[in-house]
């Protein structure tokens, strides 16, 4: 296959195809794709991260022949820890606004959740703040009973996340469960209901 091949099933997301930071993709068939975030040593979500993403669902959204994406993460430690400025945060802001009129990771996180595919969280690890964000985006989410804490907490510290995950997190398992979640004080993943 040729990197300037720009059939559906191709479509950027073959691994050959395009050079990515942050991820890696494999293609395993027309209509399904894994995506695995690998960006050691865990996983912070930077601003290039934050570009590949958007050009991820960018393509994702245009290829016909795309049913399910599942994501996860090479670390078993850390799916998706919280931004990392880089320090500095002007590149995080350069990035603008994306397709929806919203800053760029809000675009990329309610394109995702709008996307025409089955987005699945495989979740190993810690999932906290913007990476919270990213599975309460996707449309199904699967944890690790061993190995997943997830957690919000930007709420210990009084700030509300602009990326929705109260809002998203309350819709899924109830205000009172997402209460429990949020500050990240239990083990207990989105995807177990009842808790064990």
């Amino acid at each position: 296959m040729s990197t300037t091949d720009t059939s559906p099933s191709n479509n950027g997301l073959a691994p050959e195809s395009r050079s990515w930071t942050h991820l890696s993709i494999d293609r395993r068939s027309p209509g399904n794709c894994r995506v695995t975030f690998d960006h050691p040593p865990i996983n912070t979500i930077t601003a290039t991260t934050v570009a590949e993403l958007a050009e991820l669902v960018g393509l994702i959204e245009q290829d016909a022949d795309l049913n399910v994406v599942v994501f996860d993460s090479d670390n078993p430690d850390f799916y998706l820890a919280h931004d990392d400025l880089e320090n500095d945060p002007s590149r995080t802001t350069a990035l603008g606004v994306g397709p929806t009129g919203m800053h760029a990771w809000l675009d990329l996180l309610v394109r995702l959740s709008r996307a025409p595919v089955v987005s699945i969280a495989s979740i190993r690890g810690r999932v906290r703040g913007a990476g919270s964000e990213f599975v309460l985006a996707c449309d199904l989410r699967f944890a690790s009973r061993e190995n997943a804490l997830l957690g919000q907490f930007e709420v210990g510290t009084g700030v509300v996340r602009g990326g929705g995950p109260m809002a998203r997190l309350s819709r899924l398992v109830g205000r009172g469960r997402a209460l429990e979640i949020l500050p990240g004080r239990t083990r207990c993943a989105y995807a177990f209901w009842p808790p064990p």
